[in-house]
């Protein structure tokens, strides 16, 4: 007869399956930055809901997928040099070091570009997990 080994671990719902890394979700924020400062006509497509009327007059919701440019996370300051703000999603800053939500890339649009693949580089090696980690718990508690 063979011995049964007990686990404290619980099998993941769908939901929790389907939910990207916090890695993942900074990642897909960098390249799309990138895509965007190489091409200013890159659209992302996502899904929204849009209210649409029913035949009989009531309102409902519908998912529709639509495609639009990325919100820029980088400027131009007064001394004509590009800053870069990170974002977790499309709300959270996201401070690499923290006290600081912006990082100077230099006078060129190429710098920036130059910046956001050290930062991925970063990310992929998992030297800012801890920072992702804070970010994400912050965009938890505001779902909740």
């Amino acid at each position: 007869m063979k011995e049964l080994k007990f686990s404290d671990q619980s099998r993941p719902t769908v939901q929790q399956k389907r939910r990207k890394k916090g890695s993942d979700v900074m990642v897909e924020g960098i390249e799309n930055q990138i895509a965007f400062i190489n091409d200013p006509t890159f659209k992302i497509e996502r899904y929204r809901y849009v209210d649409h009327e029913n035949e009989d007059g009531t309102i409902s919701r519908k998912k529709k997928l639509i495609a639009a440019k990325p919100r820029e996370w980088f400027w131009k300051n007064e001394a004509d040099i590009w800053m870069v703000e990170l974002r977790y999603g499309s709300s959270y800053i996201f401070e690499v070091d923290p006290g600081k939500p912006s990082i100077e890339c230099g006078p060129k649009k190429q710098d920036i570009v130059e910046v956001l693949e050290t930062v991925k580089k970063m990310i992929v090696a998992g030297k800012l997990d801890r920072q992702i980690a804070d970010c994400k718990d912050r965009a938890r508690r505001r779902v909740k």
